[in-house]
């Protein structure tokens, strides 16, 4: 006996939002690794290396997925990786111009910037439910960043303008991914973008030789990073919000910085100010409220990326 079909959307979105939860925790734990790694190593170089190991781990797990993958999934992922690797550069440059706080308040926005996305480009409608959820990430952000004081600063216009522009290119590629992403397909547009992120940083870096760690920790923490932190996660990711709209991924995505400031608390002592309190009480109420199923119609069908039968796992 088959479960009926609602149930079983219900327990793929459940999933889905579970899978990007994991992610979220994952990612917080990187924050302070690549903050001591990159004191040894220049960032680009770390970011070359972690995802050319990442890459050559999926292509070594499943090769005949990715090589009977048909071109319109290749061309798809590896644009979907040309505006994350966007995001991560202009965020990076932005925030050489910015103070922290700022930077992180202002690429925080795209939670916000989603739905408004989803909106104008695929008509898809959203609930107060999710505009609520929406407002709450975004109190939690300020209470993260703005509030929780910080290294100070002038706002420097250029970095504001490309710390706007990082976040509205994660904004593209979270309803991007929603839009496009099948299970079946999910691994393969995982290597896509990982590839493109590695020849993206590999290029830049390429010119004056890429650096590699000199340290067996450092070699551990590049692994991490490379497996944990790169390959399962940019897979989870993937598969994972071929089951949720963008704009619920968008407020679930939003619980990293509490994951981050969790570990930094739990591992290195770091102080827990009210802050951390009131921040994490907003975000994790925010995903609470879009932990249930929209109601059917909220989302228009995807276009599938490939045939049906192009898209069968070999």
């Amino acid at each position: 006996m088959t479960a009926p079909p609602a149930r079983t959307a219900r327990g793929r979105y459940l999933a889905g939002v579970g899978g990007l939860l994991a992610v979220t925790a994952v990612w917080g734990t990187t924050f302070p690794l690549v903050k001591d790694m990159t004191t040894r190593l220049p960032v680009v170089d770390l970011l070359a290396v972690r995802y050319l190991m990442s890459g050559a781990l999926l292509l070594a797990l499943r090769p005949r997925a990715v090589a009977a993958a048909a071109g319109r999934t290749w061309g798809t992922g590896a644009g979907l990786g040309a505006v994350y690797a966007g995001a991560l550069v202009t965020q990076t440059y932005g925030l050489t111009l910015l103070p922290s706080p700022v930077s992180g308040f202002v690429t925080g926005s795209y939670v916000v910037m989603t739905p408004l996305l989803g909106l104008a480009w695929l008509r898809t409608r959203v609930t107060a439910r999710t505009w609520a959820a929406t407002a709450l990430a975004v109190a939690g952000l300020a209470a993260f960043t703005l509030m929780a004081g910080g290294d100070g600063g002038a706002i420097s216009p250029a970095g504001l303008a490309l710390t706007v522009l990082s976040a509205l290119l994660y904004a593209v590629h979270v309803v991007a991914l929603s839009r496009w992403s099948r299970p079946e397909v999910a691994y393969v547009l995982a290597v896509a973008q990982i590839g493109t992120l590695a020849l993206v940083f590999t290029a830049v870096a390429a010119p004056g030789g890429v650096a590699l760690p000199s340290t067996p920790g450092d070699w551990a923490g590049l692994v991490y990073l490379a497996t944990v932190a790169g390959a399962l996660s940019f897979v989870t990711q993937t598969w994972a919000q071929a089951h949720i709209p963008a704009a619920p991924a968008a407020v679930v995505m939003s619980v990293e910085p509490l994951w981050a400031t969790a570990f930094a608390v739990l591992l290195y002592h770091e102080p827990a100010g009210w802050s951390l309190l009131v921040g994490g009480a907003c975000v994790l109420a925010a995903t609470l409220l879009v932990s249930s199923p929209p109601e059917p119609g909220d989302a228009p069908p995807a276009r599938p990326l490939v045939p049906a039968r192009a898209a069968e796992d070999p």
